[in-house]
């Protein structure tokens, strides 16, 4: 299993938009890992890093810890 996951990947498993899971984590709604901004990565875009172990936490799956 990976343990860092795309928005893409996050919204599949929490049934929602990727954009979602992307503006909530921006805003600091859900800490479900990193959003990293344009001027820390240098790529002119926002960079997201999804925690298995944070989604699962979300989920209220076990093994969340």
């Amino acid at each position: 299993m990976r343990t860092i996951l795309s928005a893409e990947e996050a919204a599949r498993e929490i049934g929602c938009t990727p954009q979602k899971v992307r503006e909530r984590m921006k805003r600091k709604l859900w800490d479900l890992g990193r959003a990293i901004p344009p001027d820390k990565t240098g790529k002119g875009t926002w960079t997201y890093e999804i925690m298995q172990y944070k989604l699962d936490k979300f989920l209220g799956r076990e093994g969340g810890d």
